[in-house]
């Protein structure tokens, strides 16, 4: 490997550095006053929204936590403006679910 191309290396391993910390601040920012509301038709559902509008709803389904995410708001754009692929998504929302939250292992979906 030549200089130039150990150099567009490391270039491309910083941009990828301050694109997964862009990710995790705006996640981080989603999660910032969001109110958290119960379900009455199912109480064993746990409802995060803003304004009206739910981001996440969190479920159990046999003991496995599920964690959905609204489309819009939160899965196409870690798909479209940071191009994850469907299980970096899931891993990404699960890790930052498991640190900001504290649930534990959960399995994103949309």
């Amino acid at each position: 490997m030549t200089t130039e191309e150990k150099i567009q290396e490391l270039k491309k391993q910083i941009e990828e550095l301050k694109k997964e910390e862009e990710m995790k601040e705006w996640f981080k920012s989603l999660l910032n006053g969001l109110e958290i509301g119960i379900n009455d038709n199912n109480p064993n559902s746990v409802y995060y929204k803003r304004n009206s509008r739910i981001f996440f709803e969190l479920f159990q389904i046999s003991g496995k936590k599920y964690f959905w995410c609204d489309y819009d708001l939160v899965w196409n754009i870690l798909q479209d403006k940071y191009k994850l692929n469907f299980y970096e998504t899931q891993d990404f929302i699960n890790s930052m679910v498991e640190q900001h939250l504290k649930l534990g292992v959960v399995t994103p979906f949309r």
